[in-house]
């Protein structure tokens, strides 16, 4: 069966204020930040679905492995990494056993699932993704003036970047202060410079720490139409763009700089992998002519869009899939979803998508 899915809307400072709205057509009467629409089963966020006459939990009846979204990233998101799944299980326990309620603003491990995700690009798209070289970090160490202090610590990951975290906050505030004046007396419009994203960091959080991540991990860009791929302890950071996101059913994040959310320095130290990141942009598969996969090493999901014109797409399903139209409209049997509908399929199904013009984000389970 196809049953229309309803999402949830999460209101975090660094989303937009238009991007989702437009997409889910809906008024945002009260300039709340639209930062992510979630579709899926997690209970911080669960999707609800139309069946017999009335909109029920999805997590009710299915069991999804995989968490949907759409993000609109205004301004940057917290320096971050995620656990694997042996680190979600036993972290969870440990906050379990001390009656840490699971919504609580200092609560980490909010389930026991690790959660690697894959970001597809709607827009143009910055983000941070993993540490340079170190030979890379010399290098920016010796191009900017501010951090010459640093230099004697840049040897080895792992030491070095502990020592940026762990650094007495007057010293971070001296660097720091020096790196902002540097940047005051520019003109700074390259967005593929780190200097554009620290002087944005500095409006928005003052002398933080997280500022040094700007510099000494990967500074990305993605095109529309491309994705990439954040595995388990890999640090990163969305800094400015519209993407589907797709990751393992899980929203377990240690963070340490630029957020007002909850931060463990010591909990992301415990848990990153300190090793040189070699970028890799995905460019989708086309599986056929009117279906591109994103392919990832995940286990609990797979991602594909659908590009329809005056065409017919025959679909089979496996596991339980999520769509949502991110363009156009559609005709899936008997009912028709427009821009920002989504609907749920079970599986083993057999069905038939129709449209004159429509793009869809589909969410499945790899076979």
């Amino acid at each position: 069966m196809i049953y229309p899915l309803k999402g949830v809307v999460q209101n975090y400072a660094w989303g937009g204020y238009d991007f989702i709205p437009n997409l889910l057509q809906v008024e945002n009467e009260e300039q709340q930040p639209f930062a992510e629409y979630w579709l899926g089963v997690h209970p911080k966020g669960a999707a609800k679905m139309y069946k017999d006459g009335s909109w029920q939990e999805l997590a009710k009846h299915y069991q999804v492995p995989f968490l949907l979204k759409i993000l609109d990233v205004r301004s940057v998101l917290s320096i971050q990494a995620h656990p694997n799944k042996t680190e979600a299980i036993a972290g969870f326990a440990k906050e379990e056993e001390k009656g840490i309620p699971r919504d609580a603003f200092n609560r980490v491990f909010r389930d026991d699932n690790h959660k690697p995700e894959l970001m597809y690009a709607l827009s143009d798209f910055w983000l941070l993704h993993g540490f340079k070289s170190m030979k890379d970090i010399n290098a920016c160490i010796d191009e900017t003036p501010a951090f010459s202090s640093l230099k004697s610590h840049a040897v080895y990951l792992s030491s070095f970047y502990g020592h940026l975290m762990r650094m007495d906050q007057s010293k971070v505030d001296e660097i720091l202060t020096q790196l902002k004046n540097e940047i005051d007396q520019q003109e700074i419009t390259d967005k593929n410079h780190p200097h554009y994203w620290a002087k944005k960091s500095f409006e928005l959080y003052g002398l933080d720490r997280g500022i040094f991540s700007i510099y000494f991990f990967n500074l990305v860009y993605v095109k529309p139409g491309q994705a990439i791929y954040q595995k388990a302890g890999l640090p990163h950071a969305y800094l400015e763009g519209q993407q589907v996101e797709i990751m393992a059913n899980s929203d377990n994040v240690f963070r340490a700089g630029l957020t007002p959310k909850h931060m463990d320095v010591e909990l992301l130290l415990d848990h990153i992998v300190f090793k040189e990141t070699q970028v890799n942009i995905i460019e989708p598969t086309m599986e056929d002519d009117l279906e591109s996969l994103i392919k990832s090493p995940a286990k609990e999901f797979e991602l594909s869009i659908l590009t329809i014109n005056h065409s017919n797409k025959s679909i089979q399903t496996h596991s339980e899939e999520c769509y949502i139209v991110l363009e156009g409209e559609a005709q899936v049997e008997d009912q028709s979803f427009a821009k920002g509908s989504s609907f749920f399929v079970e599986p083993n199904q057999e069905f038939t998508i129709k449209a004159k013009a429509a793009k869809i984000a589909r969410a499945k389970v790899p076979q």
